[in-house]
Parts: C-alpha cells; structure tokens; sequence
C-alpha cells in the first residue's frame, strides 16, 4: 500500500471507524445521513464519559472533593436500553462507569490540563498528510522536566487495536505539532480494565511513523469505495456489526486489512 496521496486529511475518528470494520466503514460513506448516525452502546458510554471527564477537569480544583460522578453521569446517560444487551446489562454498565470515574478521578484532584477536549490539526511531510485529532486531555508532567507533558485518554471499548492506533497517532501528531514527544501516553479503561501507558522515544516513533504511514495509505481507498477491505479476522466488533451476514461471505477480490 502506497503511502497516502498529498493533500490527504486525516482525521482521527475516520481513521478509527476504518480500522475497526473497513467493511463496515466503506458501507456507511455510502449509507444515508440517518444511517451513519446510528450507534452501539459502547458508543453511548463513551459519549457520556467524555461529559463527565469534561466536566470534572473544568470544576475548579477546590470544588473537586464535592464533584459528583453520579449525579454528573445521570445528566448525560442515554435512556437507549435497546442498544445494550439487556437491561440489566444497560445497568450495570452505568454502575460501572461510575466505579471506574471514581477511582480513577481520586488522584486528579488537583490537576490542571493544559488541553481539555480540543481539536487539533498539522502537516506531516512523512506521511504526505494533514492529520486532525481531538484531545481529550493534555497535562504537565510534574515528575519531568518543565517541558514535559502526558497525553491521556479514558476510554470505553478497550479494542487493542484502537489503543494501538492512539499511540502511535499521538506519538506522530505531538512530534509534528509540538515539535517534542509527550513523556507519557496514557489510556485509562474506565470499565475496569488495565491502564496503558507508553514513554514514546525517538527509536519507537520511527516505529509509529512507520504505522501510520501504513494506516494512512488506506484512507484514500477507503473513501472511494474501492477494493472490498475487511478485517483479517473476526473480533467482537464483527458481534455488534449490522453487516455481518454479508461481509461473512466476501468475494474474492476482498483484501484483508491487517492490523
């Protein structure tokens, strides 16, 4: 796969969706603006975190011990229970969220970020292309230099793939735009699971320029519809994907996307 053409624009979430389903991603450019609107419920859980993750950093740090996760998830929690397994599955998730917010906030109580859920945009000439991502949260890392700093992200869906495809984004995007690599790339799993944390080098960008180079070369194609693009090989994804009977059987001319 050839590196992306000049002039290509990459945006994060695009490029996300792409790389959990091409299949599915080629379908819903085509599809009309209510069906590209339709969402999982891991994508309604996501949605309502980032809320209460905003909301929290942007309390004043002397008003945090009194910051309710609850009362602050209630607020932005879907009422879409058909999205979920089961009720009680639409549950348990919330209850969830919460323990997780609380932990993990515990030791936030007097951080200030210096980027909270801001897009941003630069050209790298490696790759031929614009890249745009959002970030969720940026902060000083008071265990560095005063340079230092730690991009973070609290997330739902804990697909290996797209924390993967966050750090090596990040590790590209800060290089070019910042002009110095984060000393940290965090992701936290808000339903319980492990915290990720990379210290990118300039030996292991190589290594994500190398990776996106690769990931940027099938946007293009992507965006045109051309070349039936699947995933290698099923995951949880293809359980909640509403194309599944179809992209089981695909024709010949398929090419894998691996990753």
């Amino acid at each position: 796969m050839n590196a992306a053409a000049k002039g290509t624009v990459i945006e994060d979430y695009k490029l996300e969706e792409l790389l959990r389903c091409p299949y599915r991603y080629a379908k819903r450019q085509e599809a009309a603006p209510s069906a590209k609107a339709e969402v999982n419920w891991m994508q309604l859980a996501q949605l309502a975190v980032s809320y209460v993750v905003n909301a929290f950093y942007t309390t004043p740090a002397e008003e945090r011990s009194r910051f309710s996760i609850p009362e602050m998830l209630e607020r932005w929690w879907t009422n879409k229970v058909s999205k979920f397994e089961s009720p009680e599955h639409y549950w348990s998730v919330k209850q969830q969220l919460i323990d997780g917010l609380s932990s993990l906030f515990v030791t936030e109580m007097s951080a200030v970020p210096i980027i909270l859920f801001e897009q941003h945009q630069t050209v790298v000439p490696e790759l031929q292309a614009e890249l745009v991502q959002i970030f969720q949260l940026v902060l000083n890392d008071n265990d560095g230099e005063p340079a230092d700093y730690i991009v973070r992200k609290y997330i739902v869906d804990e697909d290996e793939d797209m924390i993967l495809l966050f750090q090596h984004l990040t590790a590209v995007f800060c290089s070019s735009a910042f002009g110095r690599l984060p000393s940290r790339i965090e992701v936290f799993p808000v339903l319980g699971g492990k915290s990720r944390i990379v210290h990118p080098t300039a030996e292991t960008l190589r290594q994500s320029m190398d990776y996106m180079n690769l990931a940027a070369g099938f946007m293009p194609e992507a965006d045109s519809g051309r070349g039936p693009l699947r995933k290698a090989a099923g995951s949880a994804e293809c359980r909640r994907c509403p194309f599944i009977e179809e992209c089981a059987k695909p024709p010949e001319a398929a090419e894998a996307l691996l990753m």
